[in-house]
């Protein structure tokens, strides 16, 4: 039970909307995109070069977007650690003095 104290659920609650609605409109930009026609072999070298640039553009785009994505779920994780870390250090710090205090009883 004192380990499901430590994670700090509260705060996983609170975020788990925003991630929802984040992976929603992932969902919806991804199942919405249009679909870029195949390369044609047989087509002319500039025409291919424009299709390929195309593709390289809407690839570029879509990293971006996943670039944000991961950065916003490093911040997200990165506070939640740091709330972690702050029960830890105080729970720590609650056992010591819980002991301080049976030493100090124990020996009057």
């Amino acid at each position: 039970m004192a380990i499901a104290a430590a994670i700090p659920w509260n705060v996983i609650l609170k975020a788990l909307p925003m991630v929802v609605v984040t992976a929603k409109e992932l969902w919806n930009y991804w199942s919405s995109r249009p679909r870029t026609a195949p390369v044609d072999p047989n087509a002319d070298v500039t025409t291919q070069l424009v299709s390929v640039g195309e593709r390289l553009a809407a690839l570029e785009s879509a990293e971006a977007a996943q670039a944000k994505l991961v950065s916003q779920m490093a911040e997200q994780l990165q506070a939640i650690a740091r709330r972690a870390a702050i029960g830890y250090w105080l729970g720590l710090s609650g056992l010591l003095l819980s002991c301080g205090a049976l030493l100090l009883a124990a020996f009057r």
